[in-house]
């Protein structure tokens, strides 16, 4: 392993703690110590062989077999051998159980090198005649920031440990083919340890067994450990434990370890005079969490930056969206062209068209001003020519590089870069033949016509074309950083855009001062004085279109999307990171590393349930 290797893997290492254990684990105890889940085998849900575990069952049994209360979910892991299935009721603690499994892995991992690091990957974004090696490689870039040939190596090496959360999340109709494709994925891969969550009663439903060696049922908790866990938490829920002792129907909901951290924070997030006896109402489920989000979009009115009734709204249509598009983690700078109804596409894209368009037109417009000041109009004909061609090209045609990915439907930005020194001597050489060609071919028209024959198309045209192959091709995504902050990859966009542009803009000039220095040592005649607005037009123009195309092109479309959001009213003015940390703040939203997710299934499932409501 060299040193980029164990770089990487720190980094890695890293990502996975702050987004899992620190931005989820940890904000989801309140302060309050972790509940020992009971927890009982179901070997028959699995595949596997008549084998005997650790205690002597048989994994052949039909029937549960009751764990001793206590024992770790990581010795469960270990006596499976490694391959685990970890079932449960909605809110039963399922991704909690997995993190603890997460937090124990990533002990082993940052002791020892040669142990994998387990990667949480959620599988509602799973698409039907997906591989799954070929999805994990995407989600490792999607949600990581981890370069795809990197993720593709560390899977193939065996460098990952995958741990798969939500089979229930994928749709209904695609879930029965999940099942079978991480059946695929073990048979190709039978050494490579892994783990799965699933609800119970939808895994029951599929008609494929996992080829899992065991499988874990999550027990609901006693009267006792509810009762412990609220003494733990502190006095300020003595009303509740009161309220649990005379009603059966919110004894049965706190059964659940999420009902009964929703309980805990609806009752301890606000003033003791506010808080209404749950047991007054008839608490099903539903009613539980429209208790809870009222309660937390009030939650210190005083500091409200947003009305509650706009902060559900915003929510419920965010819900909608993740569910739409497979998201169980937003990132900010997730949000795509996709993302918009047809009627606000056709605006968006006009605008994007009109703004980069706008920019290569000013380009021209420069060439020719500054052309007219130095040759006459001649030469501003010649650059406004240049400036309508690039401009309208770009905007009616999408023909000039990058602008081919104007028409994607997504967003992509650019975090990191490396370079090719193959591939950039590659580019400059067929650049420069494919640019001699050019430029003698202008030369000729332009002698022909004679308009314009005063221009070095010799030596114009071959840097053009160098430099956009070279900038095209020399840069790829490479190494990983650690991203921790909402919308950082907005923000390395933008720096990436500024520093490729000014870079190449840099190398251009003095491409082609020093071409007329040569040119002046050999006595090659070039009038200066009158060439170098179209030397400089060149320069601006290249170091224009490698900055769109290394950054500047994703933050332009994110921005533009944002505000047609915004004046559509569908998220509020103003900074969006503000909307999600407040939402954050009032346990609506949990914030994960640089992104953030709802702070369970089922809470995403009730504000999309108020989203369709609200558009009946």
């Amino acid at each position: 392993m060299n040193d980029q290797d164990r770089h990487n893997r720190a980094v890695m290492l890293q990502r996975v703690k702050t987004y899992w254990l620190v931005g989820v684990l940890q904000e989801s105890l309140h302060g309050a110590e972790i509940i020992d889940l009971a927890m009982a085998y179901r070997p028959s849900a699995v595949q596997n062989g008549e084998k005997l575990d650790a205690f002597g069952y048989a994994y052949g049994d039909s029937f549960d077999q009751p764990l001793p209360l206590g024992r770790s979910i990581v010795d469960v892991y270990d006596e499976a051998g490694g391959t685990l299935l970890i079932m449960g009721e909605p809110g039963a603690g399922k991704t909690t159980t997995l993190l603890q499994l997460v937090s124990g892995l990533l002990q082993r991992a940052e002791l020892d090198e040669m142990q994998p690091i387990p990667v949480v990957f959620g599988l509602a974004s799973w698409q039907e005649g997906q591989p799954l090696g070929s999805w994990m490689v995407n989600e490792l870039s999607n949600n990581y920031e981890v370069p795809r040939r990197l993720g593709l190596k560390w899977l193939k090496l065996g460098v990952l440990l995958p741990l798969l959360d939500g089979l229930d999340e994928v749709e209904v109709s695609r879930r029965e083919a999940c099942a079978q494709a991480i059946n695929d994925f073990r048979q190709k891969r039978p050494s490579l340890a892994t783990a799965v969550t699933c609800r119970s009663e939808d895994y029951n439903r599929l008609a494929t067994d996992l080829m899992l060696a065991q499988a874990v049922v999550l027990q609901p908790l006693s009267m006792d450990q509810i009762d412990q866990y609220l003494a733990s938490v502190g006095k300020r829920l003595a009303g509740l434990r009161a309220a649990l002792q005379t009603d059966e129907m919110l004894r049965e909901l706190a059964q659940s370890p999420l009902m009964l951290s929703i309980m805990t924070l609806a009752y301890y997030r606000v003033p003791e005079e506010a808080a209404l006896s749950l047991k007054e109402r008839d608490m099903g489920r539903t009613l539980l969490f429209e208790v809870y989000v009222e309660r937390m979009a009030r939650y210190r009115e005083g500091e409200k930056l947003y009305a509650p009734a706009d902060t559900v709204g915003w929510l419920a249509w965010l819900a909608q969206q993740m569910y739409a598009h497979n998201q169980t983690l937003f990132f900010l700078e997730g949000v795509q062209p996709t993302w918009l109804t047809q009627e606000q596409k056709r605006p968006y894209l006009h605008r994007l068209r009109l703004v980069i368009g706008g920019l290569i037109g000013g380009v021209g417009l420069l060439i020719g001003l500054l052309g007219l000041w130095v040759s006459g109009w001649e030469a501003l004909l010649l650059g406004v020519s240049f400036g309508a061609v690039a401009g309208v090209g770009t905007a009616v045609f999408n023909i000039l590089p990058p602008f081919e990915y104007i028409n994607r439907q997504k967003i992509e930005t650019t975090e990191t870069l490396s370079w090719s020194w193959s591939w950039a001597l590659l580019g400059a050489v067929l650049g420069i033949l494919g640019g001699l060609v050019g430029g003698w071919l202008v030369g000729w028209l332009t002698r022909l016509v004679g308009f314009g024959d005063g221009v070095p198309w010799l030596l114009l045209v071959p840097v053009l074309f160098a430099g956009l192959l070279v900038t095209d091709r020399a840069l790829t995504p490479n190494e990983m950083k650690i991203r921790t902050q909402p919308g950082e990859g907005i923000h390395h966009s933008r720096l990436n855009a500024l520093r490729v542009g000014s870079i190449v803009g840099v190398i251009t000039a003095v491409t082609f001062t020093s071409s007329w220095l040569i040119a002046s040592f050999l006595q090659f005649h070039i009038a200066w004085n009158q060439v170098w607005p179209y030397f400089l037009g060149t320069t601006l123009y290249l170091a224009l279109i490698s900055g769109l195309r290394y950054g500047g092109l994703a933050v332009l479309q994110h921005h533009l999307l944002l505000q047609m959001l915004r004046q559509d009213g569908i998220v509020p003015t103003g900074e969006a990171v503000q909307f999600l940390d407040y939402a954050a703040e009032r346990r609506l939203l949990r914030k994960v590393g640089g992104g953030y997710m709802f702070v369970h299934a089922l809470l995403l499932d009730y504000f999309r349930s108020l989203y369709r409501k609200s558009s009946e």
